[in-house]
């Protein structure tokens, strides 16, 4: 997915989330907006809104003086979900198809999104569950592919949604599947590092790496070598979230083996996947032919 003209305004709404949460003084906040709008004009129009996004979050992080400004907000996100998982591992092994649950489980998880919506509501979110399918949904094609897979990629999204994450792990490993988890090297907004995989208990029940970059979404030119070999390794890869989609939709590399699960959070993503603002999506990615 390239940039559009839309994204800057989301640039600096990231910038402004990172301000508040990471409780930066008011009265020094221009000279953040100054320093992340200074770079602007020197980002790539063909690159990713994610990739363009961290630049400009990063060039914020700096004027902070801030590495990590979502670390405690992150902490308690992942405290909240964790109270949460009892029920929600309930809800999944009682439902029908207990996957399917999984899938649903988690991309209500994918709402706690700091950056982007950080008036969330989760129990909204939590009561769409049984309440409403995916407005736009691959999982058949994604269960038949299944079968025959072993090897399953996650590409883990945000704090506290790691959590319910770990309901899909689970549902996948009783099919005998092996689950990668995959996080963040560093930092960026309220992305999942290795620190949340630790303290959510993820790294208990799969094997969990990092990117190997501090980018949003999975950048595959910035990635690890030894990622993209697992990368390339996996039968199948779930991309979690709206930055995964952004940044591997119609990718050659991430081919048709990756499917993404997200809720659609601006109109220019929810174009793109052919669903509406505030829908979610459960698709295969499609592979764009010149």
């Amino acid at each position: 997915m390239k940039v559009k003209m839309e994204c800057v305004p989301c640039y600096l709404q990231q910038v402004l989330s990172a301000i508040k949460i990471g409780k930066y003084p008011a009265e020094k906040a221009n000279d953040v907006f100054q320093a992340a709008m200074r770079i602007i004009p020197q980002l790539d129009i063909d690159a990713s809104p994610a990739e363009n996004s961290t630049l400009v979050l990063l060039e914020a992080y700096k004027a902070m003086g801030m590495e990590d400004p979502f670390k405690h907000a992150k902490q308690e996100s992942n405290e909240m979900a964790l109270k949460l998982f009892p029920q929600l591992k309930k809800l999944v092994e009682t439902a029908e198809d207990p996957l399917l649950a999984a899938f649903k489980v988690s991309v209500a998880g994918n709402i706690i999104d700091m950056g982007i919506m950080p008036d969330f509501d989760l129990d909204l979110a939590l009561a769409e569950i049984t309440e409403k399918e995916f407005a736009l949904c691959d999982y058949d094609e994604f269960k038949r592919l299944l079968q025959q897979a072993q090897k399953i990629m996650i590409l883990g999204d945000n704090s506290g949604e790691i959590v319910f994450d770990k309901l899909l792990v689970q549902a996948l490993k009783t099919r005998q599947k092996q689950v990668t988890y995959v996080v963040k090297e560093a930092p960026i907004l309220n992305d999942v590092t290795m620190e949340d995989a630790v303290a959510t208990g993820m790294t208990e029940i799969a094997e969990v790496i990092t990117n190997g970059a501090g980018f949003l979404g999975t950048i595959l030119t910035r990635c690890s070598q030894e990622f993209l070999q697992k990368f390339a390794e996996a039968d199948l890869v779930i991309g979690k979230g709206q930055a995964n989609f952004e940044s591997l939709e119609g990718n050659e590399f991430a081919g048709k083996k990756t499917f993404f699960v997200l809720r659609a959070k601006c109109d220019l993503v929810a174009k793109c996947a052919g669903v509406k603002f505030g829908e979610t999506v459960f698709m295969r990615n499609k592979i764009k032919t010149s």
